[in-house]
């Protein structure tokens, strides 16, 4: 039983719909069992091996050089805006549970973290959302600007430096915070690759998925990764991106 259209992917997700044994009457339960997850074989073939990472490294170039002047624009307004920093680093789980810090515009305040840890004594249920949610709801932390960036999804132009550093790839599960919560077979797959600039997150839904459906549909990617898959991936990042379908 996959939910909220998430595709079945044999070998990544199995959804286990068996029904509970026969009455006497010869009648069953509705009652399914609920879905398991096993982690995928460890991708193959010349893409996983090094056509990925070339394409990370070629593609992520070209895109770069073609954004920088809008990244200095960005760079420069949120300076004159909020002031120093211009970049804030987040710590990430990254290929194979190792951490890594991944870098975007800063769209909080300059005191967003000392926020949080005054929340968790003063706003536990509020910062308990973070816990297991890759963000907060109607976040006070959030300068206007930073509201702008986060619609647009321009605040994640500095995880091109992420991409060329080999920290994360152009398409990928999304880097998971190392405080949430996730499933342990499906954490598995997510980090058998290394997370994404974008990925099956930013196409299939963004705020529409629920934590659960979002890791899901993540696990699943290594199994089918491919070239055709992660260009395609690329191509239909721009239509969320214009719809303005970011956090």
């Amino acid at each position: 039983m996959v939910r909220e259209g998430v595709p079945h992917l044999p070998g990544v997700i199995r959804a286990q719909t068996e029904l509970a044994p026969r009455a006497a009457d010869g009648s069953r339960s509705d009652a399914a069992v609920a879905p398991s997850y096993t982690a995928p074989a460890s991708c193959a073939g010349w893409y996983a091996r090094g056509g990925k990472r070339a394409l990370d490294i070629g593609l992520g170039l070209l895109l770069l050089a073609m954004l920088l002047p809008l990244v200095a624009v960005i760079a420069l307004a949120v300076l004159i805006v909020g002031g120093p920093p211009v970049f804030y680093a987040s710590e990430r789980a990254g290929q194979g549970g190792s951490r890594f810090l991944m870098w975007k515009f800063r769209t909080m305040a300059a005191d967003a973290d000392a926020q949080y840890e005054t929340w968790k004594q003063t706003h536990p249920a509020r910062a308990a959302e973070l816990s297991t949610h890759w963000k907060l709801h109607r976040d006070p932390r959030v300068t206007v600007l930073g509201r702008i960036l986060r619609k647009s999804s321009l605040d994640e132009l500095p995880q091109f430096w992420n991409v060329l550093r080999g920290e994360m790839s152009l398409v990928g599960p999304r880097p998971y915070l190392p405080r949430e919560t996730m499933d342990p077979a499906m954490a598995e797959a997510i980090r058998a690759v290394r997370p994404g600039l974008t990925g099956p997150f930013q196409v299939r839904g963004r705020k529409g998925l629920s934590p659960t459906s979002r890791m899901q549909i993540e696990a699943a990617y290594g199994a089918q990764m491919s070239l055709l898959g992660d260009l395609g991936y690329v191509l239909r990042t721009v239509q969320p991106l214009l719809k303005l379908d970011g956090r």
